[in-house]
């Protein structure tokens, strides 16, 4: 069994990006890329292309057996381990697995969303991989700079909570002009009868 502290500081070094639920929070969207290397992910103007991914029930053997091969040639590219790390740390649950879902990002065969979740979670276990060194390292940097900008937090959240339904942006109109109104009262009360 691996100390506490020790497993901590292994997932904080394994931590590539945050998940679809906080990307989606700062304003990142998600859509499909249309290639035929499920590898192929880029990210611009906000927006992280994904090629789909198709999960059926011999997705997990198969995904670990490229990652033990990569494991025993040292010399190779780790691509195959890059993409489920990266993977794994987009999905941390099933309504992450929903979000990429209705993207049409990934299409499973599997019981739930759930499973799919649980699949990468597990996938990524006891593998020793340097993040940095990916062909993800730069693309997973220009996220996490979108994701840490203040003014892309502060536009996502104004989106969320004041745009979200055309009965709040109603109310905020109506809040506005009523407020551009209580100022043009007040000013011409004040210098009017001069």
């Amino acid at each position: 069994e691996i100390p506490t502290h020790n497993r901590d500081a292994d997932e904080r070094r394994q931590q590539l990006i945050h998940c679809v639920t906080e990307l989606r929070e700062a304003g990142i969207k998600f859509k499909k890329k249309k290639t035929d290397l499920f590898w192929d992910i880029e990210f611009k103007n906000g927006i992280l292309y994904i090629p789909q991914l198709l999960i059926h029930d011999g997705t997990r053997s198969l995904l670990l057996n490229l990652m033990a091969f990569e494991q025993c040639h040292l010399d190779r590219d780790h691509d195959i381990t890059a993409y489920v790390v990266f993977m794994d740390n987009l999905i941390n649950s099933h309504q992450d697995v929903g979000h990429l879902h209705c993207c049409g990002i990934i299409k499973h065969w599997l019981g739930s969303d759930s499973e799919v979740a649980d699949l990468f979670n597990r996938l990524n276990r006891g593998k020793v991989f340097e993040i940095n060194d990916s062909y993800l390292s730069r693309l997973t940097g220009e996220v996490n700079r979108y994701y840490e900008n203040k003014w892309n937090n502060w536009r996502a959240s104004l989106r969320h909570t004041y745009f979200s339904n055309p009965w709040a942006i109603i109310s905020l109109a109506a809040a506005v002009f009523l407020l551009l109104l209580t100022f043009a009262q007040t000013f011409y009360g004040i210098y009017g009868d001069r």
